[in-house]
C-alpha cells in the first residue's frame, strides 16, 4: 500500500487530537494511568501468575478444578506479560525517546489486541469454572466419572483455541511502516490501517459485537450458575441442620436459628464465587461499555475522529483487564486453604534448604581452618 508523507499523516492526526481531548492532556494520562499505574500492576500480575501455575502445579492435576486454573492463570500471565512488554516504553523514553517511539506505535498493533483477546479466554474460561462448580454440586458423582482431567484439559484448550481464534483476524488490521521523524531526527515507527480494514466496515461490526457479547455471556453464566450452586448449598446445609437437630429436639425449628443454615466451608465457597463476580462486574463492564459504544460511533477508535478521546477511555480498560489478571494471587491466598498450605510448605522447605546449606558450608569452614 503506498504510504502518505508524514507531513499528511500529522495534519490528519493534529485534526483528530484536538476533539474532547488534546494531546498534552492524552499524554498526561498516558503516563500517570498507561505508563504508571497500568505498567506495576501487569509487573505484579506476571508474577503473581507464575507462582499461582507452580502453586497448582505442586498440588497436582488430580482434578479438573486445579486444570481450569491453571489455564485461566496462563492466559493471565500472558495478558500481565503483554501488558509489561507494552509499556516497557516509558522506560525507553529514559534512554533513546525515538526507541520508545517506536516501540509504542508497535505495542498498539501487537499487545493491545493480546490483552483484549486474553481477556476473552479468561472470561470465557470463568463461565467455564462456574459450570463446572455448578454441576459438581447438583450431580457430583456423575461430574466426576465424566468430567475427568483428560477431559478437563481437552475443554480448556478448546476455549482457548476458538475464543482467541474468534478475534485472531485483526492483528491484520493494522500496517507498521517505517519513516523519517523530524521530531528526533531518526526513522520511526508507525501504524495506520490496511485497505481491506478500512473498506471492510463488517470486519468491524463483527469485532464490535464480538467484544460485547462474549464478556456479556459469561457474566450471565456465571451469575446464573452462582445462584443455582447457593441455593443447593443452602439446601444441603438445611438438610444437615435438619439431622441434626432431630437428634437432639422433636420439633424442628430452623428460622429459630438461621444462622447455622450455611456452614462454614459452605459459606466460603459462596463467598469466593461473589468474589469473583463482583471482579469481573468491575472489570468487564468497562470494556462492554467501550465496545457498545464503537458499535454505535463509528469514529471512536484508533487513528479515527476520536482518537484521543479513545486513547484516555482504553488506558482505563486496558487497567481494569490488567487488574484482573493480576487478582488470582490474592483470591487464593485469601480464601483457599490448601493454597496457603502449599505456599508455607514450599517457603519452609526452601528455608529449611537454605539453612541446611549454610550450616554445611560453616561447618566446612571450621574444619579447613583446623586443618590449618
Amino acid at each position: 500500500m503506498e504510504k502518505q508523507s508524514l507531513k499528511v499523516i500529522q495534519e490528519v492526526l493534529s485534526k483528530r487530537l484536538t476533539i474532547y481531548i488534546s494531546e498534552k492532556e492524552r499524554r498526561l494520562a498516558e503516563i500517570c494511568v498507561d505508563l504508571t499505574l497500568s505498567f506495576i500492576t501487569a509487573l505484579v500480575g506476571s508474577v503473581n501468575n507464575l507462582v499461582v501455575m507452580v502453586v497448582l502445579a505442586k498440588q497436582g492435576f488430580k482434578d479438573s478444578v486445579s486444570i481450569s486454573m491453571t489455564t485461566v492463570a496462563f492466559w493471565d500471565f500472558i495478558k500481565c506479560f503483554g501488558g509489561t512488554l507494552q509499556r516497557m516504553s516509558g522506560l525507553l523514553a529514559l534512554i533513546d525517546p525515538a526507541m520508545a517511539q517506536s516501540w509504542a506505535n508497535i505495542g498498539v498493533v501487537v499487545f493491545n489486541y493480546l490483552v483484549s483477546f486474553t481477556s476473552y479466554v479468561t472470561s470465557v474460561l470463568a463461565a467455564y469454572v462456574a459450570i463446572e462448580r455448578c454441576l459438581c454440586v447438583t450431580i457430583p458423582f456423575r461430574v466426576k466419572k465424566l468430567l475427568t482431567p483428560k477431559v478437563a484439559s481437552a475443554l480448556c484448550l478448546a476455549i482457548s483455541v476458538v475464543v482467541f481464534g474468534c478475534f485472531a483476524v485483526m492483528y491484520g488490521v493494522y500496517d507498521i511502516y517505517w519513516d523519517f521523524d523530524p521530531e528526533f531526527n531518526k526513522t520511526v515507527a508507525h501504524y495506520d490501517f490496511k485497505d481491506f480494514s478500512v473498506n471492510n466496515t463488517s470486519l468491524w461490526e463483527y469485532y464490535n459485537i464480538s467484544g460485547v457479547a462474549w464478556p456479556t455471556v459469561s457474566l450471565i453464566i456465571i451469575i446464573i450458575c452462582t445462584v443455582l450452586i447457593s441455593q443447593r448449598l443452602q439446601q444441603a446445609s438445611m438438610f444437615r441442620n435438619n439431622l441434626r437437630n432431630s437428634t437432639t429436639s422433636s420439633s424442628l425449628d430452623l428460622s429459630s436459628n438461621p444462622g447455622k443454615r450455611i456452614s462454614r466451608r459452605d459459606g466460603q465457597v459462596i463467598k469466593m464465587l461473589l468474589v469473583v463476580i463482583a471482579l469481573f462486574i468491575v472489570t468487564l463492564s468497562p470494556r462492554v461499555a467501550v465496545y457498545t459504544a464503537k458499535y454505535f460511533v463509528y469514529d471512536f477508535y484508533f487513528l479515527r475522529r476520536y482518537h484521543n478521546l479513545f486513547c484516555l477511555v482504553a488506558y482505563i480498560v486496558y487497567f481494569f483487564d490488567l487488574l484482573n489478571g493480576a487478582s488470582n494471587f490474592f483470591i487464593f491466598m485469601v480464601m483457599s486453604t490448601s493454597f496457603r498450605n502449599t505456599i508455607k510448605r514450599m517457603c519452609n522447605i526452601r528455608i529449611e534448604t537454605e539453612v541446611r546449606h549454610h550450616t554445611e558450608l560453616k561447618r566446612l569452614q571450621r574444619r579447613q581452618g583446623n586443618c590449618y
